[in-house]
């Protein structure tokens, strides 16, 4: 993997079933809750957060209807790179995020 971008939700099994019946399938199986990737191959790659955060938001009602709190939501941006590592979020999409109560993880790593 290159760089991408997820949205993390740490939930139980059961959650994870719940929010499959909002969000959509989970593009990991594994247990630790529900996640959807957008890789960089993707053609909605450089809109990924503002995609993630108008998925939430428009499910924001149904999400606590099934017992998800704010808090255990994530966005991440996982960021391979070699020699210089930079990277830029507009300004409108991080607000977006914060007045959602989202945190946004970064995570890099030198090849």
């Amino acid at each position: 993997m290159g760089s991408a971008y997820e949205i993390r939700i740490n939930c139980d099994e059961q959650g994870k079933k719940n929010i499959e019946g909002v969000l959509g399938l989970s593009s990991d199986d594994s247990t630790s809750g529900w996640c959807l990737s957008i890789e960089e191959d993707s053609p909605q790659f450089l809109d990924a957060l503002t995609i993630f955060a108008n998925l939430i938001s428009s499910n924001l009602q149904k999400l606590y209807k099934i017992g998800i709190k704010i808090d255990t939501i994530s966005f991440w941006y996982l960021y391979e790179y070699e020699g210089q590592c930079n990277m830029e979020f507009c300004p409108d999409t991080t607000k977006k995020i914060g007045e959602l109560g989202i945190v946004l993880c970064i995570s890099c790593w030198e090849k």
